[in-house]
């Protein structure tokens, strides 16, 4: 199992947003770090939010959009008289909290040690094959024109995310996002606070016979890399927590990061306020989409 840092990531579906804005000046650590507020314990994934968290879709809000873009991508492919279209996507699944600091939860950690939780959604078993043709109008790869009939940019895929972007208006784009987001995770692992915290879990696990610099030389330790989890790697694991709640390594963590992000949200107030906006643009257009469709497949009375 490898490093289970998540870092932020936005879908496809909502990646081409037109006009986005590029963040001129490097995110840089201030003079003073800035305060945090109160260190609460953490005791579970699901009690890991950040600032950052609030600009990013839910799961709900992507398998709409995911669902709208293959409604529309079906239209154009009907349009060039294609039989084939892309089924609707399965629901992603409701989100099982935050892997950012490694492993957090106490009953994992007896359960499946550092072996990560497959939640993969499952797809459609009887999926239709495309044809090469269809393949090239639906992702407008490998001609310009089928039929006489000139195929948009990126094929009907792209012609579809871009109609759910009208009405989006200019924000960060996704790689600088995802840019941002690193960084202020590594401000926070550098933080004297954290640092501090850091070397208290470590003594913490030294005291039960463990040698690990830091929690993701424990998360890596090569032995975990068998199919299963073995009963070593969950007494590490399990230790692993209970030093981590001893030291509340997790919580000053999530506080101190905590406080990075609002100072940068705080710093790019505009562009953030931009991309709250656009995404409820985006989850409406593609809601008004769906409402179409649903529309027009019912039967008059």
């Amino acid at each position: 199992m490898k490093r289970a840092h998540a870092i932020w990531l936005i879908t496809a579906a909502v990646v081409a947003a037109a006009g986005a804005i590029t963040l001129v000046d490097r995110f840089e650590v201030a003079a003073a770090p800035p305060a945090v507020s109160e260190v609460r314990p953490v005791h579970s994934a699901m009690e890991i939010t950040l600032p950052f968290d609030r600009y990013q879709h839910s799961p709900a809000d992507l398998t709409t959009i995911d669902r709208a873009t293959a409604v529309l991508a079906r239209r154009c492919l009907n349009d060039f008289g294609q039989a084939w279209s892309p089924p609707d996507p399965p629901p992603l699944p409701a989100s099982t909290g935050s892997s950012r600091y490694g492993l957090v939860d106490p009953d994992r950690a007896a359960r499946s040690g550092y072996h990560p939780v497959d939640n993969t959604p499952r797809q459609p078993g009887d999926r239709p094959e495309a044809t090469p043709e269809a393949m090239m109008i639906y992702t407008g790869k490998g001609t310009t024109s089928i039929g006489g009939k000139r195929i948009p940019e990126g094929g009907c895929l792209g012609q579809a995310r871009r109609e759910l972007e009208r009405g989006v208006p200019a924000a960060i784009p996704a790689a600088e996002l995802i840019r941002l987001d690193q960084e202020t995770f590594e401000q926070a692992q550098r933080d004297d606070r954290v640092r501090q915290a850091m070397t208290n879990w470590r003594s913490c696990m030294a005291a039960s016979g463990y040698g690990y610099a830091d929690v993701w030389a424990a998360n890596n330790d090569i032995r975990w890399e068998s199919e299963t989890p073995s009963q070593v790697e969950i007494d590490t694991a399990t230790t692993d927590v209970t030093c981590r709640q001893r030291t509340e390594l997790v919580g000053t963590w999530l506080a101190v990061e905590t406080a990075y992000q609002r100072q940068a949200v705080t710093e790019w107030a505009a562009q953030f306020d931009a991309l709250d906006r656009g995404m409820r643009v985006r989850v409406g257009n593609a809601t008004g989409v769906l409402a179409t469709r649903l529309n027009t497949q019912v039967l008059p009375t």
